[in-house]
């Protein structure tokens, strides 16, 4: 069956001597394997459109009963040049892709997610250096929303060093039993909840990736520990 479909790709890496095999985020096929033949050849249309990030449209042979499926063609849908000026843009943006490529399931399309990531990535796009994590943060808070595990919108605290968010419900307090966050940290993420694009200091970061890590692990019931984030330390 031949699907023409629009995706975002969030992960590539190389197959062969000339090829590559792509996970794309699709509209209308969810997260799908993908094998993009000669694309790493200097004569294939294919190469420059199936870098991760890209947001483009596809034309894929969809074969039953199969993991990977053949790209026949691949051409950019919105350029989004920014994303990959500078680390902290593509670190950002490769926190998101990995995040969806670590949660959802093959081929379970979600309209909503694929929405959720075109907006962020747009978003992202237009963002300065400064507030690239900080974009990412509010995607990764708002994914979960999706998933039905959101955290509380609590209101920021008053003359308090650090909040508490239990992991199995989302509820922030300053006494319960739960992963412990700084304010510096916690405001970060009430902020990006609210478009609120604050910078953040290496320290917050570090707090935030433990948060998510351990977070969205316990409500999945796997590790989730994104590589990307090394590339922002």
């Amino acid at each position: 069956m031949i699907v023409s479909t629009e995706a975002i790709i969030i992960h590539s890496r190389r197959f062969g001597d000339s090829s590559r095999i792509v996970t794309a985020y699709s509209r209308e096929l969810g997260k799908v394997g993908l094998v993009a033949k000669g694309a790493r050849t200097t004569s294939s249309s294919l190469g420059p459109a199936l870098e991760p990030l890209s947001h483009v449209q596809l034309t894929v042979y969809h074969a039953k009963n199969r993991d990977l499926h053949t790209v026949s063609r691949a051409e950019t849908a919105i350029a989004r040049s920014r994303l990959h000026a500078s680390y902290e843009h593509l670190s950002a943006g490769l926190l998101m892709c990995e995040l969806i490529l670590r949660t959802q399931a093959q081929e379970q399309p979600d309209g909503e997610i694929f929405e959720l990531l075109c907006k962020a990535l747009g978003v992202l796009d237009a963002s300065t250096q400064q507030e690239a994590y900080a974009v990412s943060v509010a995607m990764r808070l708002r994914l979960a929303d999706i998933m039905g595990f959101g955290i509380q919108r609590a209101p920021l605290p008053n003359e308090l060093s650090h909040v508490t968010i239990d992991v199995t419900d989302g509820t922030v307090n300053a006494h319960s039993n739960g992963i412990r966050l700084s304010i510096a940290a916690y405001a970060l993420m009430h902020n990006s909840l609210r478009g609120r694009w604050m910078t953040s200091q290496q320290a917050d970061r570090l707090e935030i990736e433990s948060f998510l890590s351990v977070y969205f692990s316990h409500h999945l019931d796997t590790r989730i520990t994104p590589q990307a984030f090394n590339t922002l330390l």
